[in-house]
């Protein structure tokens, strides 16, 4: 298993997140240990006139 950093989550918050050694996002509930998702790749959200080109 590769290993992986975690961010910092405060002890409040409801959500956490890790990035895996192969460059994963998993986002988890720390109140529900079977939701999380995770993700190789993200996208952009808002309205298309307030992005930035690249």
């Amino acid at each position: 298993m590769e290993p992986a950093s975690r961010d910092t989550t405060d002890s409040d918050e409801q959500y956490g997140s890790f990035t895996t050694g192969g460059g994963d996002v998993v986002v988890y509930d720390t109140e529900n240990p079977t939701a999380w998702l995770q993700s190789s790749y993200a996208v952009q959200v808002g309205c298309p006139s307030e992005r930035k080109s690249a």
